[in-house]
């Protein structure tokens, strides 16, 4: 029988990188877009000159999360990432109402980075 976990404490960590032009690439074909990103996050990326930047953010984000949950079987569709209105990224994700993450991105022209943090 697994140990109860305390409130409060770390129950995963996830890192990820993603490049941004292959996430260029990938975001030339619409089925890549819908399987990976929500209407929320799409809407988003859209508004800005580095609509790739912050596709390829938010893709670094969801494996960050997915490797944070231990959930390889997660879609990534189901892990939308938004911004707060101070600008700091926050994450829900769809049928895991109770997952509590903390998440950090950042990124250059080439490349984005994210880290997540899961709890209790």
């Amino acid at each position: 029988m697994p140990a109860k976990v305390p409130p409060g404490a770390v129950t995963g960590l996830g890192v990820d990188l993603a490049e941004v032009a292959r996430v260029r690439r990938l975001a030339a074909n619409p089925r890549f877009l819908k399987k990976v990103f929500t209407p929320v996050e799409l809407a988003y990326a859209g508004k800005s000159a580095n609509r790739f930047e912050r596709l390829a953010a938010r893709f670094a984000v969801k494996e960050a999360v997915i490797k944070a949950l231990d959930a390889k079987s997660l879609p990534l569709n189901s892990i939308e990432v938004e911004n707060t209105d101070s600008g700091r990224p926050q994450v829900r994700v769809k049928g895991r109402p109770r997952a509590r993450l903390l998440v950090s991105i950042s990124h250059t022209a080439d490349y984005t980075v994210a880290a997540v943090i899961a709890f209790a």
